[in-house]
């Protein structure tokens, strides 16, 4: 990351959080690429505020594209025991820069993100992980239908679907954090083994093979998943997503 940019970067963020503590914002951080030193020029620029405003935005800021985020306290604290957003959440705060806390708002939250861990929302997480698992049969069976009926283009988005929000299940799993997506499908990778990353690599097209093989590896890719949560399964999401893996090809 070059240096000066860096430093207008950080300019930029210091100015646009001005402006948002004049729109009402309670606190506001910096988080991001920009934080962690590995931005490009083409990175955005994270801002979160604390308080009530446009739930997401997008703006240029030359030259910089900037997002902008805002939440109340109790929205941020909520993403702490969400499993669906902790896994980027967390390390997010705990890097975060502030750049406005007239009330110790942010610096409490990042002492909270500092002393979070997986065990105090182990069992949301068990419960979370089999649901969505089994909730993503249903792309199964139409990735399945689609390719017996010769549809590859809405067999294609399926194939995409899997291969891409499958990692997001097995990531709250395994308790991975991360504080980047760039880093989520590698991480999840390496914590499944040789068999998955190369399914992965067939079904995003990483790997060379047929649309057919690209297909079939997104249909692998839920069969090892629905084998690696298996134990968190009850009898009704077992049986559901057992029929899932024989449609795919992989029975139990």
């Amino acid at each position: 990351m070059n240096p000066a940019q860096n430093r207008a970067a950080l300019r930029r963020a210091r100015e646009i959080a001005r402006e948002l503590a004049a729109q009402g914002a309670q606190a506001v951080v910096l988080v991001g690429s920009w934080v962690r030193g590995d931005a490009h020029p083409e990175s955005d620029v994270d801002i979160v505020a604390i308080g009530r405003g446009s739930h997401y935005r997008l703006e240029r800021r030359a030259p910089f594209l900037v997002s902008i985020s805002w939440g109340t306290l109790e929205q941020r604290r909520a993403e702490f025991r969400n499993p669906a957003a902790t896994g980027a959440v967390v390390p997010s705060w705990r890097s975060a820069v502030i750049l406005h806390d007239p009330h110790g708002l942010a610096a409490s939250l990042q002492r909270e993100a500092h002393r979070w861990t997986w065990d105090s929302i182990a069992k949301r997480c068990d419960k979370w992980v089999a649901e969505q698992l089994t909730g993503w049969t249903e792309e199964v069976h139409k990735l399945a239908a689609n390719l017996d009926l010769g549809r590859p283009r809405t067999a294609a988005v399926q194939r995409f679907l899997l291969g891409v929000y499958l990692a997001k299940i097995l990531a709250v799993h395994h308790r991975i954090l991360y504080d980047t997506e760039n880093q989520l499908w590698d991480l999840v990778a390496s914590k499944m083994g040789e068999r998955w990353s190369r399914a992965q690599g067939k079904a995003l097209g990483t790997e060379t093979s047929s649309f057919e093989e690209s297909c079939r590896a997104a249909l692998e890719m839920f069969a090892l998943a629905a084998a690696e949560v298996r134990p968190l399964l009850n009898d009704r999401q077992r049986e559901v997503v057992a029929h899932a893996c024989r449609i795919a090809g992989f029975p139990w």
